[in-house]
C-alpha cells in the first residue's frame, strides 16, 4: 500500500468533510443574519450534521497523526504544524472576539485540535487496545465527572463545565477528544496491514486526480485547515453584500 494511495483516500475524505462544513456554515450564517430561523439551523438535524462534521475532521485528523509517526516522529515538523495549529486557533479567538466578545470562540476545534496533537505524542506508542480503551472512557464517564470543581469558567475547555460557554463553537475535550483518539486507534489497526481494500489501485479510480474539479475537490482535502481559516469571513461577506446592496437594488 503506497502513502501516495494513503494520503489521495484521507484527502478525499478530509475533502467531503469541508464541503460539509462550507454547507452548514453557510445554513449557520443565513441564520445568524436572519434570513431563516436561527433555531432551525442550531438544532434537530442541522444540529445533528453539525456534531458529524466535527467527529469526522476530529477523526480524520487521528489517522493522520498516525499516518505522520508510524514510523517515527519528524519533530521539526511536529513542532511547525503545533505552531501553526496554535496560530490559526488564536486567529479565530481573535477575530471572533473583535465581532462579538461575548460569543468568542475560546475553545474551538482548533483549539481541541492542539491539544489533542499534543496529546497523541504521549499515547500513540501505546498498544491499540490501551488508546481504544481511553477514548470510550472520555465518551462514556464524562457525565459522571461532572462536578462543581470545573465551576470556573476558565475550566470550561475541559469540557466538564457545566454552566452555558455562551461561544459561538465549542468543543470541550471532554468528550470530543474522544473521535480524534479512535481515529488515532483505528487507523493503527488499519494500517498495520501491507494492503488494505480502501486503499487499493481499484478502490482508488473513484477518486481521479485529472480535471481541474477533481483537483479542486483535493485541493480542499490537502488544505483544509487554510479552507476552515477563510471560508466563514468569505461566506459573511457574501451574505451580508447581496442583502445590504444586491438585494436592496433590485
Amino acid at each position: 500500500m503506497s502513502s501516495d494511495n494513503r494520503n489521495q483516500f484521507i484527502d478525499a475524505l478530509r475533502a467531503f468533510a469541508v464541503l460539509a462544513m462550507i454547507v452548514y456554515h453557510f445554513a449557520w450564517d443565513l441564520g445568524f443574519f436572519n434570513v431563516v430561523d436561527p433555531v432551525i439551523v442550531n438544532s434537530g438535524r442541522w444540529k445533528l450534521f453539525a456534531v458529524s462534521i466535527g467527529s469526522s475532521f476530529l477523526f480524520l485528523s487521528g489517522i493522520s497523526f498516525w499516518l505522520a509517526s508510524r514510523n517515527g516522529i519528524n519533530f521539526k515538523k511536529f513542532t511547525f504544524r503545533l505552531f501553526f495549529l496554535i496560530s490559526a486557533a488564536f486567529l479565530v479567538s481573535l477575530g471572533t472576539y473583535v465581532a462579538d466578545s461575548q460569543t468568542f470562540v475560546f475553545f474551538g476545534i482548533l483549539h481541541l485540535l492542539s491539544v489533542c496533537t499534543l496529546l497523541g505524542l504521549f499515547i500513540y506508542k501505546l498498544p491499540v487496545i490501551v488508546i481504544l480503551i481511553l477514548g470510550f472512557s472520555i465518551l462514556l464517564f464524562e457525565p459522571y465527572l461532572l462536578s462543581e470543581i470545573y465551576k470556573p469558567k476558565y475550566l470550561a475547555w475541559t469540557g466538564l463545565y457545566t454552566g452555558p460557554t455562551g461561544s459561538v463553537d465549542f468543543y470541550g475535550f471532554f468528550p470530543w477528544s474522544s473521535s480524534y483518539i479512535f481515529g488515532l486507534g483505528i487507523s493503527k489497526i488499519i494500517f498495520k496491514r501491507k494492503e488494505h481494500f480502501l486503499f487499493n489501485t481499484s478502490t482508488l479510480k473513484i477518486f481521479s486526480t485529472k480535471g481541474f474539479f477533481s483537483k479542486s475537490f483535493f485541493w480542499l482535502g490537502r488544505n483544509s485547515l487554510i479552507v476552515y481559516l477563510i471560508h466563514q469571513p468569505i461566506l459573511m461577506s457574501m451574505i451580508y453584500i447581496y442583502l445590504n446592496y444586491i438585494q436592496v437594488g433590485l
